[in-house]
């Protein structure tokens, strides 16, 4: 549970409602170095995994607790993965020769795998630095480490021999990049599947989901961050997490800036949105009767906002731009189930509000690629928006969406392709017919053939 401030503002309880240590230790470790929604997400996969080794009757009678040594640990770590989480674990050595844990999610997993790993290594790490884990870290597999530690001290004697040097920094550009070995010291490997985006090609998508809020009711406020979502491509996390200070610095027009996911709540990039969301959002602010200065005690005002950037402009990071009606920030969970999901299921949609970043990446390429004239002036639009999207990985990303985009286009381009072929299918059948013809018998076996088939292939005169 969240408490106060201060150095344990989270406090993990057992049961009978003494606190755990060890995990309080842990749980206000991670606030120094994850953002607010890791936070919660690390502490609920690993108390999941906690819980669920006390209760279990198989590891409970063979001692397999969370806190036991390193191989007690995995077994329970891995029984966790195969009944709870209905995984397939395969043990096979890996590129180095090592024998690991490869962890393959299955259509019944319902939990996150890969930040579930990752949580336990981290919560490993916090218990043996602070003395409550006496023993080593069980998530992390020794032999690799100390192989991996020999491949890297051999390739840098192979540099030292080559020029007489040390290995310069990777990012220095003067040595050859390392190879593409990849290298892992972690016990259990989640084997992943690559990710691709979802191509949103309808152009009406945007109106068919304003459409659906209206129906269903949305007010000022929703309508506002869905219009957000589809006009600047951000996430509904950063949308719902802007405030009165990152609206300031367009001095309340249509620029915001925002955070970005894994930048721990720092304002990194800027969300562009239409004049006409802008003047929504407007309204929706000084709006007394359905927008937000009726649901704010202080019943701020645009105009009062104004006068807090010119005296007081810090102030204005302490003011959330969308609440709820009990004036709580609000969060991108209780937008997600109490707004946008029931209203897309009430209008027959079933789309999550993730996908109105794809379609906005989607039609954004589509805009770039009709618009330049010279394949450098498209490199570099390309390069703008891996910029704006703010994209770590920005050219794999976008690699990603163009091979999608270039997969659906040839889909479309197939439908063609086989009006074709059955265009030249029925023309051959015409002139094997048309040769047969004064044979009498096999002029009617063709024609009966041919009438076959195309009742067979669901042909008729609509096709031609």
């Amino acid at each position: 549970m969240y408490g106060g401030t201060g150095d344990f503002a989270i406090h993990v309880v057992r049961e009978n409602g003494l606190p755990d240590v060890a995990l309080t230790v842990f749980a206000n470790d991670l606030r120094r170095i994850l953002s607010h929604g890791s936070v919660r997400g690390y502490l609920r996969e690993s108390l999941a995994f906690v819980n669920w080794c006390a209760r279990d009757p198989v590891t409970t009678a063979r001692g397999w607790h969370w806190h036991a040594e390193p191989p007690q640990v995995r077994h329970a770590i891995r029984q966790y993965l195969t009944i709870a989480a209905e995984c397939r674990i395969t043990i096979r050595p890996d590129t180095l020769g090592v024998k690991a844990s490869y962890v393959n999610a299955t259509a019944g997993t319902r939990i996150n795998v890969g930040l579930l790993l990752v949580a336990l290594k981290k919560l490993y790490d916090v218990l043996g630095d602070c003395g409550f884990y006496r023993f080593a870290n069980p998530m992390v597999h020794e032999a690799a480490r100390q192989t991996i530690g020999e491949v890297r001290r051999q390739q840098r004697e192979a540099i030292r021999a080559a020029t007489g040097r040390a290995p310069m920094p990777p990012m220095s550009g003067v040595d050859a990049p390392p190879s593409d070995l990849r290298l892992s010291e972690n016990y259990f490997r989640l084997v992943r599947t690559q990710w691709q985006p979802r191509s949103i090609d309808d152009p009406d998508f945007p109106r068919a989901v304003y459409a659906a809020g209206q129906a269903y009711g949305w007010s000022l406020r929703e309508q506002c961050i869905t219009r957000m979502l589809f006009e600047s491509g951000a996430r509904v996390s950063e949308v719902v997490a802007l405030t009165a200070g990152d609206w300031a610095v367009s001095h309340f027009l249509n620029r915001f800036r925002a955070c970005n996911k894994g930048s721990h709540g720092r304002r990194v990039k800027t969300l562009v949105v239409s004049h006409q969301t802008a003047t929504l959002c407007r309204r929706y602010f000084d709006d007394a009767q359905h927008g937000r200065c009726a649901a704010d005690p202080q019943r701020l005002t645009l105009r009062e906002l104004a006068t807090l950037a010119r005296r007081s402009p810090a102030r204005l990071d302490q003011v959330p731009l969308y609440i709820t009606t009990r004036a709580t920030p609000m969060t991108a969970k209780l937008f997600r189930d109490h707004y946008w999901t029931p209203a897309l299921r009430a209008a027959g949609l079933d789309a999550d509000p993730h996908l109105a970043r794809h379609w906005f990446v989607t039609n954004a390429l589509r805009h770039l690629e009709r618009g330049a004239r010279e394949e450098a002036e498209l490199a570099r639009r390309k390069q703008e928006l891996i910029e704006y999207m703010a994209w770590r990985s920005g050219e794999q990303t976008l690699r990603a969406y163009e091979h999608v985009e270039r997969s659906e286009r040839f889909q479309r381009r197939l439908h063609v392709i086989h009006q074709m072929m059955r265009r030249r299918e029925r023309a051959t059948g015409h002139q094997v017919a048309s040769a047969r013809a004064p044979s009498g018998d096999l002029a009617g076996d063709a024609g009966s053939v041919r009438g076959d088939l195309a009742y067979l292939l669901g042909e008729d005169d609509d096709d031609r």
